[in-house]
């Protein structure tokens, strides 16, 4: 007697593969499939065991015709192969999470923004069992996001051209061009010149950052000096310290190598850690300048005696307008953009920036720069 065999489909077999049982799922689809997240799950290979009713929602592909295919391949069509190649190999290989943020295809041909998170569950022996992605549909947050840097790249502009004539004016009004000034008319010119530098600054600062969010920011990278550009920014911080009566201290490794950087964005990242060191040390303290080399990057470290930052504040320190209350305690004035902007540029540059601080011992930031 023959015996007829059911051909085995590729979703029979990713069920049949699964290690999750039913019950296990039946309780996981209870917790998720009203969720407002695309949520599924995979076999170690990648093909969808479970899918919850956010992906039809977000992808316009029913759950029913994305079941036993691989995991972004009906809706993950721009992904670039060198960008799926790393995800694989982190949460299959590595084991380890991963979160990033794709331009995907609806099934209508619409493209959206999407931020993914995937995670690999292990057995006790450290086996990939399964994994679980969470996608998130992101495109109107991206775009408030994109028009809120290009309102402040456009307001930034139009207050520069104002601010550089006001900054002319006086100029000329303090060299005495349109006659003499008494003392206390000086000094009040002086005070309004002060406060017009501050916000050509902040201006200035918001411009950068407006061109790094948008991908506009020009990096023109040349052979540079580090340690002539490092012992050529004393004289300019001489003036903030002598009124705190504070020491500055360079410490700079011999036969440094030339390194290919941006020397203008470098020299602002050492000029706004460096007045922040000023402004948040005590008077008659020492700052003190670190620069070395260490597997193959150059490690920079400015190190100041400090309030500190408290540990609940260290993972937010470098996030945009963030000001940590020891900051703001000490100086009322000031625009949190200084650290993200900081931070902005040395990624931009190819390196990686941390913090190592403690209430009322100082803080150090330090920074590396790939050597190229």
């Amino acid at each position: 007697m023959s015996t007829t065999h059911k051909p085995q489909t590729k979703t029979n077999r990713a069920k049949r593969s699964s290690p999750l049982v039913q019950e296990d799922m039946q309780k996981y689809q209870l917790a998720v499939e009203h969720a407002s997240d695309h949520i599924v799950i995979t076999d170690p290979d990648g093909i969808i065991l479970y899918a919850n009713r956010a992906v039809e929602k977000i992808t316009g592909f029913p759950p029913s015709e994305i079941m036993g295919t691989k995991a972004g391949v009906k809706w993950g069509k721009r992904m670039k192969h060198e960008v799926y190649t790393h995800l694989w190999n982190e949460i299959k290989h590595h084991r380890r999470h991963f979160h990033g943020e794709f331009q995907n295809v609806r099934k209508n041909g619409e493209m959206y923004t999407a931020e993914a998170k995937i995670a690999p569950v292990l057995d006790a022996q450290g086996e990939v069992l399964y994994f679980v992605g969470i996608e998130r549909d992101v495109t109107q947050l991206r775009e408030v996001d994109r028009m809120k840097t290009e309102f402040i790249s456009l307001a930034s502009h139009q207050l520069r051209t104002p601010l550089s004539a006001m900054k002319w004016f006086l100029e000329m009004l303090l060299d005495g061009d349109l006659g003499d000034l008494s003392t206390e008319q000086t000094n009040m010119l002086r005070n309004i010149n002060a406060s017009n530098e501050r916000m050509i600054d902040l201006v200035n600062t918001l411009l950068d950052i407006s061109r790094i969010e948008s991908g506009r920011l020009v990096i023109d990278a040349v052979p540079t000096d580090i340690t002539e550009l490092v012992t050529g920014l004393r004289h300019e911080l001489e003036p903030l310290m002598q009124a705190k009566n504070q020491t500055l201290t360079i410490a700079i490794a011999d036969n440094l190598p030339q390194v290919t950087i941006d020397p203008r964005l470098i020299r602002q990242v050492y000029m706004n850690l460096l007045t922040n060191a000023v402004k948040y040390s005590a008077y008659s303290t020492t700052i003190t300048v670190y620069v070395f080399v260490k597997e193959g990057m150059i490690i920079s470290t400015v190190q100041d005696q400090g309030y500190g930052i408290d540990v609940s504040e260290r993972e937010h320190i470098f996030e945009k307008f963030y000001r940590a209350k020891s900051a703001v305690k000490a100086e009322a004035e000031g625009s949190g953009l200084g650290l993200y902007l900081v931070k902005s540029i040395i990624e931009t540059s190819g390196g990686t920036m941390w913090l190592e601080s403690e209430p009322g011992q100082g803080s150090s930031f330090s920074f590396s720069l790939p050597i190229r």
